[in-house]
């Protein structure tokens, strides 16, 4: 974005209890014990993306592979498509009380998904999400930044050296499997 502007920037965290309600549109309860169709996080973030079509969005789902993927996404499999990313491939939401009530998802949202380094198997993330990502390993830097964080915290030249050399052996040990 090359701006710090935490309003175009949204997170989530995926875990085996989020669904579709939470993520896109769902029946809520109400306190007076009735139901009230609310939005849910992705949808409220695309309709202020389309608001803004001239300034980029991003979306960010930590642990993405940790979430039920197909029961999340829905419909999204192919509205979060590059080439499907316009009103004319708009789709009638599960909740949509009219066929007018359609959604897309807009092009100036990025959706950022990440996986921590002890989730390395790809086996649990659905095949249909899988193709419509691109997949960065990204790798730690325990260089001259980190070196100088740790400093500035006020660890001594030793402890710094110590926990640099222990966490580059740990990494190691994960990648040949121990």
């Amino acid at each position: 974005m090359q701006e710090v502007k935490d309003a175009n920037i949204e997170m989530v965290q995926f875990h085996q209890s989020y669904s579709y309600e939470d993520f896109i549109q769902g029946l809520r309860p109400t306190q007076k014990g009735g139901f009230d169709l609310r939005d849910g996080i992705f949808y409220s973030f695309c309709q202020r993306a389309l608001a803004h079509p001239d300034r980029p969005f991003f979306f960010i789902i930590d642990e993405i592979n940790r979430g039920n993927l197909s029961k999340i996404f829905g419909e999204l499999m192919m509205l979060i498509e590059a080439d499907k990313r316009e009103g004319k491939f708009a789709l009638k939401l599960t909740y949509a009380e009219d066929e007018e009530d359609r959604f897309y998802v807009p092009s100036n949202l990025y959706i950022i998904g990440t996986m921590n380094t002890a989730d390395r198997s790809l086996a649990i993330v659905d095949y249909a999400l899988r193709r419509r990502f691109a997949f960065i390993t990204l790798q730690p830097d325990y260089g001259n930044n980190f070196r100088s964080f740790l400093a500035s915290k006020g660890l001594s030249a030793g402890m710094v050296e110590y926990i640099c050399s222990a966490v580059t052996k740990s990494e190691q040990q994960n990648k040949r499997g121990y």
